[in-house]
């Protein structure tokens, strides 16, 4: 039954590429949207539009209307910037002039011309077929000038076979109960004031228990006394365990459609593969056919979040030459600890399955390097503290505020003492998450510059011998930016971005590519 779209289908929306502003006008912020065309558009366009006609483009509101569930889906599968891409890749010069709304001294009437010769032309219908085509991702043709008009709309007009991502096992409330309970435990144990408690508490059981000896009461009365001492404790442990867990259970952050849709479109080029551990995202093979790569990245994901939700940042690091390997944590989507995970063992087995298992051939990689976002962070500086700082020399942390302590890994060195491996830190100005001090107390900044590498001397502008952190703050962004999910609520709230989730992801792409890269 149609209904209005929830506030993450919005989000979803306007959070797919280009969506930030109208398709037609690029005005900021569009409110409508033609359903024809899967694209976001202004309310002075999508007034033009509906005088088109319904034959020709849907007009909806997008927080107005009713919308059914494959109406949803169709927008998903399209977005501002692949009708444009299409449009400008298929339409011929004289085409783009003549339906152009640049000139800003156009009139409505110039403008509504304009745009009906657009839309009712043999680029837009054909268009509209793909959108339609058994509700496959759209792929966005090239041009070339040594084909003819014909072989240019077959070639737009073919689409790969369609690729459907397998589900990912659903985890249980026990297993998250079994996770929690020691890491609750942990917490308890680990704040000097609730040691105090319990040591109170121990002293009174312990006291009235002997109490009752001597006033006659039967040694089993004593003893049971000494079981409540014990029981209350484990109750409320268990019973803050059960809470911390239902909690992860409803908030596990799914990626948004447009990051599923962009990972079905690299598996379908060759240019992604989802394997049992990983999701491995694949650099272009060279003008000869090899398949060699600089850099290779094993990234682990923030605590509940989809690992799909960082096929954007992966994609734009592949595309940079990159080879990312985003970690499987399904089903739980949570690493509260490493002490039973062997993460060297993960980390290598991952790197194994992305060079051998990826595709027709093995891939080559001269250097691997490792990172993660939010709490997916301790893990990537745990396996290089630990044992692994003479193969990985390079760690890229998102959204990062504190160092792992002994409730995350029993033994995590100091990964200042690792030699010559440099830290690139990039946190966002508005992340609420990695400064707050909920789970860490006041002290944890001083602690994390203790552990990490030194910043580094004000002249040195790339990573040395030495081991340095650098860090860059994105100006406007928040926790959750980095990749394709949200709002971000669990276990607090999120800041909120003064800038688009297109241009967060940029950002920490491109410092990303140039850390790693050494550009």
């Amino acid at each position: 039954m149609p209904a209005p779209l929830t506030p993450h289908q919005v989000a979803e929306l306007k959070n797919t590429p280009s969506n930030n502003q109208c398709a037609e006008c690029s005005s900021p912020n569009p409110g409508w949207a033609s359903l024809t065309y899967a694209v976001v558009i202004c309310l002075d366009c999508a007034g033009i539009h509906r005088g088109l006609g319904v034959h020709v483009s849907f007009v909806r509101s997008i927080t107005m209307d009713d919308w059914s569930t494959d109406q949803f889906d169709r927008m998903m599968r399209g977005g501002n910037d692949k009708w444009n891409g299409y449009w400008i890749s298929n339409a011929s010069g004289e085409e783009l002039a003549s339906c152009s709304l640049s000139n800003n001294h156009l009139d409505r009437k110039e403008i509504a011309l304009r745009l009906k010769a657009k839309y009712e032309s043999e680029i837009a219908r054909s268009y509209r077929e793909l959108l339609s085509s058994a509700g496959a991702s759209v792929g966005i043709s090239v041009d070339t000038s040594s084909q003819s008009t014909s072989q240019q709309q077959s070639a737009s007009l073919s689409l790969p076979k369609k690729v459907v991502l397998p589900e990912d096992p659903l985890p249980t409330i026990k297993q998250y109960q079994n996770m929690t309970f020691s890491f609750v435990l942990s917490l308890l144990i680990k704040s000097q004031k609730s040691k105090l408690m319990l040591f109170v508490w121990g002293i009174f059981g312990v006291g009235g228990a002997s109490y009752l000896q001597r006033i006659g009461y039967r040694n089993s009365i004593s003893a049971a006394a000494l079981a409540m001492t014990a029981a209350v404790p484990f109750f409320f442990v268990r019973m803050g365990a059960n809470m911390l867990a239902k909690g992860q259970m409803q908030n596990r952050q799914d990626a948004f459609k447009s990051a599923k849709n962009l990972l079905v479109e690299r598996i379908t080029a060759g240019r992604a593969k989802r394997l049992a551990n990983c999701d491995a995202y694949y650099p272009p093979l060279s003008t000869s056919g090899v398949r060699k790569a600089k850099v290779g990245f094993v990234f682990y994901p923030g605590a509940l979040v989809d690992r799909t939700a960082y096929s954007p940042v992966a994609t734009m690091l592949s595309d940079r030459g990159i080879l990312v390997v985003v970690a499987n944590l399904e089903p739980t989507r949570l690493l509260l600890n490493v002490n039973d995970y062997n993460i060297k063992e993960k980390v290598m087995r991952m790197i194994s399955d992305a060079l051998f298992l990826g595709g027709d051939g093995i891939w080559e990689v001269e250097e691997w390097s490792i990172g993660g976002h939010s709490m997916g962070c301790f893990a990537a500086i745990t396996a290089v503290a630990q044992e692994m700082s003479s193969t990985i020399k390079k760690v890229v942390l998102f959204g990062i505020g504190a160092y792992p302590d002994k409730m995350y890994a029993s033994h995590c060195p100091p990964l200042r003492d690792a030699a010559g491996v440099n830290v690139l830190v990039i946190n966002g100005s508005e992340d609420k998450i990695a400064t707050s001090h909920v789970f860490s107390g006041p002290e944890k900044e001083e602690i994390f510059r203790e552990n990490m590498p030194p910043p580094p001397p004000a002249n040195t502008i790339a990573p040395g011998d030495r081991g340095y952190t650098y860090t860059e703050i994105v100006v406007g962004g928040n926790h959750a930016g980095c990749a394709a999910y949200g709002p971000q609520t669990f276990p607090i709230p999120d800041g909120i971005r003064t800038i688009t989730l297109e241009e967060q992801q940029k950002m920490t792409a491109e410092l990303t590519a140039d850390f790693l890269l050494g550009s």
